[in-house]
């Protein structure tokens, strides 16, 4: 016997209508659950990614303010200066301290990060020195001086990474 050949009435719940508006109501409060649940956790995650962007922006500051970042931009200013002098004069440097002053003429820049910087040069009496200063006490007078050696080519300023 084939199923096609029966005619049977669909089988229909008799839901009342005070039952309907009890599942609208159910409905209702799952989608209105649903969402203050989906915007907690879109909250949480903005809240997380904001966290992330933050973490970033401060290691980025960090990193700007390392002493071999600090050393770069010194280097690129001493020669730019160096450009602008003749043959027969170099860079030299003034530091004033304590109510005295040195003046050396500079070979080389390094540092030690994460704060200080390393200046290698001769005096004019062509005694080596070496001036370790932390980057929040720099402060230098960049001079022309007359070359140590005037039978030589003008020395080029040189860059020396001590430590990452």
């Amino acid at each position: 016997m084939d199923s096609n050949n029966f005619n049977i009435p669909p089988i229909t719940p008799h839901i009342s209508q005070s039952e309907m508006e009890t599942m609208k109501e159910i409905n209702r409060s799952i989608n209105n659950h649903n969402n203050q649940v989906n915007r907690a956790i879109n909250n949480q995650v903005n809240r997380k990614n904001e966290a992330i962007d933050s973490t970033n922006f401060l290691a980025d500051v960090q990193r700007s303010n390392l002493a071999s970042e600090f050393a770069k931009h010194l280097l690129s200013q001493i020669r730019r200066f160096d450009s602008e002098l003749d043959t027969d004069h170099e860079v030299g440097m003034k530091l004033v301290s304590f109510g005295q002053s040195i003046t050396f003429h500079v070979d080389s820049i390094g540092f030690y990060n994460p704060s200080l910087v390393v200046f290698v040069g001769l005096t004019e009496d062509s005694n080596r020195v070496e001036l370790i200063q932390h980057t929040s006490q720099i402060n230098f007078l960049l001079l022309a001086l007359p070359k140590l050696q005037p039978d030589q080519p003008k020395r080029s300023i040189g860059f020396f990474p001590i430590s990452d």
